[in-house]
């Protein structure tokens, strides 16, 4: 490829977190912070992931705060949904479908982050990919060693993705990223692993094999993922364009006043000539306005 300049495009970001999530940060995310936040990393619009497990952060950030928060600002705010599958009992098909129903009903366009301390195949967790499926509302996955657990090479999560075929599964965070390589071992599940990538990665294999696996860049373990091998992580995002989406995951305060890893890498990957402008666009917004149908 040639080398080309940036294009006038503007990022969506398909995840990012209002509200008080830490203890150690005791000032909340507020809107304010978000638009700041996003006017200085070019992004036109962003949907924002509820907090509703307890594994996922110190503090909850309720679908309905999230629904609040995105009314005052339509046209830069997206509404997600989330929902702990323990609640309400054994057998909670039926509440765990109603209120995925009255979500959806509200305007929410996914479901996320989905970060329950449970294996990633479980009876519940089961119940929410049926929902979702039925409903149309794409998941963003967090996993990690003790979050939506599977072993190496995702075996639990494969059998998720052939038994939910309706269902669109977003993969994100640090075993997920992990497997981009074929040396992946358990410790690398919670961690940041280096070196050249070598073949064999579960990740290629779950994408070439089951059409409804997407996955998003933000956060440390994709930017991770895709600098530890230069040549390999352009490959990567040209190859799989039309199944990747822009993200940054930005839940800190101290995380507002910087710029987004992602950003200044996608941008440098198009001047380098290893992305096409196609792809660029595709991650940037046009796979997440055609998969989340905004």
């Amino acid at each position: 490829m040639s080398n080309q300049t940036t294009p006038e495009t503007s990022f969506l970001d398909i995840h990012l977190h209002v509200g008080h999530l830490y203890v150690l940060d005791d000032e909340p995310i507020t809107p304010d912070d978000l638009l700041a936040f996003m006017d200085r990393a070019g992004i036109a619009r962003a949907a924002l992931l509820p907090i509703e497990s307890p594994e996922e952060a110190h503090f909850y950030v309720t679908t309905e705060y999230v629904l609040e928060v995105c009314r005052t600002n339509p046209e830069r705010f997206i509404p997600f949904c989330n929902i702990d599958p323990r609640i309400a009992g054994r057998d909670n098909s039926r509440e765990i479908t109603r209120r995925l129903e009255e979500h959806a009903r509200s305007g929410c366009k996914g479901l996320g982050e989905a970060m329950s301390g449970l294996y990633i195949d479980d009876v519940r967790m089961q119940r929410i990919y049926a929902a979702c499926g039925d409903l149309g509302l794409p998941i963003i996955y967090h996993i990690d060693g003790e979050r939506n657990i599977d072993e190496q090479g995702f075996p639990r999560f494969a059998r998720m993705l052939e038994q939910y075929p309706q269902t669109t599964f977003v993969g994100h965070a640090q075993h997920f990223w992990a497997e981009i390589s074929g040396n992946v071992t358990p410790a690398d599940f919670s961690t940041y692993p280096k070196g050249p990538i070598t073949p064999g990665g579960a990740i290629q294999r779950l994408f070439d094999n089951y059409p409804n696996l997407y996955a998003d860049l933000s956060a440390g373990s994709a930017l991770n993922a895709l600098t530890r091998d230069r040549d390999f992580g352009y490959r990567f995002l040209e190859r799989y364009q039309d199944r990747l989406f822009f993200g940054t995951d930005a839940c800190r305060k101290a995380a507002f006043a910087e710029m987004p890893g992602i950003v200044p890498y996608l941008q440098q990957a198009l001047q380098d000539g290893g992305l096409s402008a196609t792809a660029y666009r595709k991650i940037a917004h046009e796979n997440a306005e055609r998969v989340f149908k905004l």
